[in-house]
Formats: structure tokens, C-alpha cells, sequence
């Protein structure tokens, strides 16, 4: 029988193919799993983005809980510098080492070591705050803000530009003169005020009158309980343009010494009427914790200030109790006094001619002279005097009440622009505008 030698294949190892294959799919795995690890959305990139996002609302929370210890220590919705300046170092630390806090409103809260900061605004919300360059942009230059248009097309805005301040009674708001039109048009021009915590604020080049070129005439006690309101109210209609920030909440006080501490609001516009703080922040004015304005040299604004008269007869008040507007009879009440005056000299230079424009206008911020009996008023830039003075509306007395003579100011309104809308790369051209918008 024949035997048949029996061939065997040996494995001789894998090819040079097969490996090459191997390694093509090991790279590709590899690839794969660093990709995983380390793309943009990658495990490591996740990681890094919940842990920054946990510090991010950590760090919220932190400010969110001293804002709200800093409303704790006040009797009125208000936030004050001093009271969220402790909460914010009993949470963080040291401020200058471990947190900056803005020294005015909106505060800004930065942490020092992430870099990260947060803004608080009116309402006391917090939110983060992303710091916007505006390398270039400066006080007094011109800024293309037109109040009539929403959009950079030229769509007209949807609210309404007109304003009819009423002559209002003791208790309804008005001017207590009669019914004053105003109208923002495209034609008002706009200088930049300051650049503070990310906010351009613009202010109109001049004082603004009624339609009929009539300035406002604010008149009696009506004039003076509603001043705050109805200043506010005709600067509303100047802030709903494009660019101008709507979310801003503007505060007034209203009625007479009689009536207690009211306040109210205005909101959905990005535009109201200048105010005694915003004037003093350029004369260099603090008050004390004794209460007394002092200049930022040490000089005394007025040794009245802030001090209290006691009345040894009774007088007629302004009231929003009654129709009139005067008390029904004449009371006695301690009253604040807090009337001061100084000169437009005393603006810083880069403000002054911005803040003094040659006319007399109209400042949101009611006043006191107490000097003696009572007389009630609305401060004002007085182009006669060329300084802060007060507007005596109405004053009281033992024997009744009296109503000031006809005298009329000019309005100045400010808007709140957001800064993001200025368009950095155009550059500034004073002869098309100034800075255009985005």
C-alpha cells in the first residue's frame, strides 16, 4: 500500500499586511479615544466646562447672598455700598486681594483669582458681567444715537415718542400748570457723560423745551410733589432707540414732608432725566456719615445741610392728600434742610461744558430750604448765576401758602447705552456723528 507523505502548512507568523492593518486600527482607536478625551466636546473639555461652570455658580451664589444681607441692614429696597462691602468679605475675604467692588451703582463684583465678575443691578440681581473694550471711546465725544428708530434700518421704534406732562392736581401727577408736550426726534445730538462698569451713558447736547419751544414750567404744590415723576417721565421717551439699554429702573420720591418716605419707579425705557448724583459726581461733592457735603478739597458745600428745623409755629405743607395740594390746615414738622448751592466752576474740566451748556435746565432731585418756614423746590443748573441752585416752586408759612411766580427750565435727559453696539473698528468721526452703531 502506498503511503502518501502527508503535507502540513507551519504558521509562520503574521504578515507584514496583517500588522500594518493592526496598528492602522490601534491608531485609529487611539485617535478616537483622545478625540473623546480631548476635542471640543471631549470628557476632559466636559470636565473642564461643568467645573467652570460650578465655580461660576458658586461664585453667583456668593454675591447673590450678599446682596441680599446688604438689603437686609436697609429699611427700603437699597442696596449701599458699605453694607454689601462687609457681606462680600465676610463670604470671599479681603477686598483688593480676593474680590474688587465698584465704587458706584451698578456694582460690579470681580474675583481676583478666577478673573470672572458679576453685575447687580437696581433689583438687586445678579448676573455675570463681561467687560466690553472700548479703547478710544471718551467723555464728550459725539455718539450717533437716534431715539426714533429700533433698529439699525431705520424701523421706527414701537412706543410712543410724545409725552403730554399733565397739569395733575394734589393727588394725580402733573406740572401744576397746565398740560406741556414734549417729543424726541432724530435731531437731538448726543455726547457721551461717562463710561462707567460697561454702561455709555449719552446726555443731549442741550437743554430740551416742549414742542412749542416753551420750556417746562413746573407750578405750585403739584409742581413740587410730582418734580421727580414728571422730569423722568418726558426723559422716558428719549430711550427706546436702538442701542439704548431698556432694562434700566429709574427711582423718584414724591409728595411732601407730611405724607412720609414715597417712592416710585420707571422702567422699560433706557433714558431719564440727569440728576443732583450725577452732577456732584463731577464737582467732587461727598456726604458724610455726619451728613455733611463737603468738596472733594475738604471745603464745605453748605453748613445748613442736613440739619434740622424745629418749626415754633406751625405752616401749610405740599400734600398729595388733598385736591389742592396744601395741607388743610397749617401743622408743625421737623424739616430736613437740604438745599445747597455751588458754582459750575467747580465741574471737573472734562465735564463742564458737557453739564453747563449756557441755559438753565431742570435736575430730577427735589430740595429743601429750611432756613426759614418752609420753601420747597427742584434743583437746577441756572445759566444766570451759573451754578447748582434751587428752583422755588411753592413755600409755606403760619398764614397759608404761597405759589411762586411763572419762571421755566429745560430738560436734560441721559440714556444708558449698551456698550457692545459702538462700533469700535469705524472709528470716530466727529463730522458723520461721531461713533456709529453696530
Amino acid at each position: 500500500m502506498e503511503t502518501k507523505e502527508i503535507k502540513r502548512r507551519g504558521t509562520r507568523g503574521i504578515t507584514l499586511i496583517a500588522l500594518v492593518v493592526t496598528i492602522v486600527v490601534l491608531l485609529i482607536l487611539a485617535g478616537t479615544a483622545i478625540a473623546m478625551l480631548t476635542g471640543d466636546d471631549g470628557i476632559i473639555k466636559n470636565a473642564q466646562l461643568g467645573k467652570e461652570d460650578n465655580d461660576k455658580g458658586r461664585e453667583k451664589e456668593i454675591v447673590t447672598l450678599a446682596v441680599g444681607s446688604a438689603l437686609s441692614e436697609e429699611e427700603g429696597y437699597e442696596i449701599k455700598r458699605e453694607h454689601l462691602n462687609t457681606a462680600l468679605a465676610n463670604h470671599i475675604g479681603t477686598e483688593g486681594e480676593d474680590y474688587i467692588l465698584s465704587e458706584t451703582e451698578p456694582y460690579i463684583v470681580k474675583y481676583l483669582e478666577s478673573g470672572r465678575s458679576y453685575i447687580i443691578d437696581e433689583k438687586g440681581k445678579v448676573s455675570e458681567y463681561e467687560e466690553i473694550d472700548l479703547t478710544g471711546v471718551e467723555v464728550g465725544q459725539y455718539v450717533a444715537y437716534n431715539p426714533t428708530v429700533k433698529d439699525l434700518s431705520g424701523t421706527p421704534v414701537d412706543e410712543s415718542l410724545t409725552y403730554i406732562s399733565p397739569k395733575g392736581d394734589g393727588k394725580n401727577h402733573g406740572n401744576g400748570n397746565a398740560p406741556q408736550t414734549f417729543t424726541a426726534t432724530a435731531n437731538t445730538k448726543w455726547r457721551i457723560l461717562s463710561i462707567e462698569n460697561g454702561t455709555v451713558t449719552l446726555i443731549s447736547e442741550n437743554g430740551i423745551s416742549c414742542d412749542d419751544r416753551t420750556a417746562l414750567w413746573l407750578y405750585g404744590p403739584t409742581g413740587y410733589s410730582y418734580a421727580e415723576q414728571e422730569l423722568h417721565e418726558i426723559c422716558k421717551i428719549y430711550g427706546y432707540g436702538y442701542g439704548a439699554d431698556i432694562n434700566q429702573v429709574t427711582g423718584y420720591s414724591y409728595g411732601g414732608p407730611l405724607d412720609g418716605n414715597l417712592t416710585g419707579q420707571i422702567t422699560g425705557s433706557g433714558s431719564r432725566s440727569i440728576t443732583i448724583e450725577d452732577i456732584n459726581k463731577y464737582a467732587g461733592i461727598e456726604e458724610d456719615e455726619n451728613g455733611i457735603i463737603r468738596f472733594s478739597d475738604g471745603a464745605m458745600v453748605d453748613s445748613n445741610y442736613g440739619s434740622t428745623i424745629n418749626l415754633t409755629k406751625g405752616i401749610y405743607y405740599p400734600t398729595i392728600t388733598t385736591e389742592d395740594g396744601v395741607s388743610a390746615s397749617a401743622g408743625m414738622k421737623e424739616i430736613r434742610h437740604t438745599f445747597y448751592s455751588y458754582s459750575v466752576n467747580r465741574f471737573c474740566v472734562q465735564a463742564r461744558d458737557l453739564l453747563y451748556d449756557g441755559t438753565s435746565y431742570l435736575v430730577a432731585s427735589r430740595c429743601t430750604d429750611a432756613s426759614y418756614w418752609g420753601a420747597w423746590g427742584v434743583r437746577i443748573i441756572d445759566k444766570w448765576t451759573e451754578g447748582v441752585e434751587m428752583y422755588q416752586i411753592c413755600s409755606g408759612n403760619p398764614a397759608g401758602f404761597n405759589y411762586v411766580g411763572r419762571i421755566t427750565y429745560r430738560v436734560r435727559p441721559l440714556v444708558s447705552l449698551k456698550s457692545e453696539v459702538i462700533d469700535i473698528e469705524a472709528g470716530y468721526n466727529e463730522a458723520t456723528g461721531g461713533w456709529k452703531l453696530k
